[in-house]
């Protein structure tokens, strides 16, 4: 990997009929812990589906369809055709990529990961929050972190993460096929015991604190910080 001192471009791309601003407390927090540790940092709120001022029938007709076959709709993306470009440039500019979704931003994520793939760009780094599971390919499954919420009292699962499936047909002994469940899971899942559910992973005031004061930012931050810290020349964020 990359040396300390790298420019990173960090995208952050909301879901469905997303608030403005949604992920911009979270974006500009963990932008401030890379620049901490070295790294300069250029970052930007992405909507690869609009906000909620946009239609949400549209928006759910274009997310189910990008979760649906996601290998032959690769290229056909409506999320990644709307924010493409932005992520493109700042690729061709030289610099690492991550991006973080959250949702059906998360699928977004995965799909213009492959785009970068094919066209011959350096992997980014991909975090998919409370996302559906789609599949993932096997040349990007290192590159993939999915977090998923379990409510902290109820233990009751995000329900959107409960959509979608890994599943897949794998090839016993090279002969027969048997479908497996997790047969294109992404390379790295954590669980996430926090207050609340699927809009909540980025709360940072109360009630969204467990018994020792750390908020559902903070919680959700602490294992992907130690991931990219692994994945960033072994950087390691405090």
């Amino acid at each position: 990997m990359k040396s300390i001192g790298t420019r990173i471009a960090l995208f952050t791309l909301a879901g469905v009929a997303t608030a403005p601003g949604f992920m911009d407390l979270f974006r500009e927090t963990l932008g401030d812990r890379l620049r901490s540790q070295g790294f300069e940092v250029a970052q930007a709120s992405l909507y690869p589906y609009g906000d909620w001022h946009r239609r949400l029938l549209p928006q759910m007709l274009e997310i189910v369809r990008d979760i649906t076959d996601i290998h032959e709709r690769l290229w056909k993306s409506a999320g990644a055709r709307l924010i493409k470009e932005h992520v493109f440039r700042a690729a061709e500019a030289g610099y690492t990529i991550i991006l973080a979704g959250h949702s059906g931003g998360g699928v977004t994520a995965v799909q213009l990961a492959g785009q970068l793939a094919e066209a011959g760009y350096a992997l980014p780094l991909v975090v998919q929050i409370g996302s559906p599971k789609c599949p993932i390919r096997c040349e990007l499954k290192d590159s993939v972190l999915f977090l998923a919420a379990l409510e902290r009292h109820s233990g009751r699962r995000d329900p959107v993460v409960r959509l979608g499936s890994w599943g897949g047909w794998e090839r016993w002994k090279r002969q027969v096929p048997l479908w497996k469940k997790d047969a294109w899971k992404p390379g790295h899942a954590v669980d996430l015991h926090l207050m609340g559910g699927h809009p909540d992973y980025f709360r940072s005031y109360a009630p969204y604190m467990n018994e020792k004061g750390e908020s559902n930012l903070e919680l959700t931050l602490r294992p992907l910080l130690c991931w990219l810290g692994r994945k960033l020349s072994g950087s390691s964020f405090s």
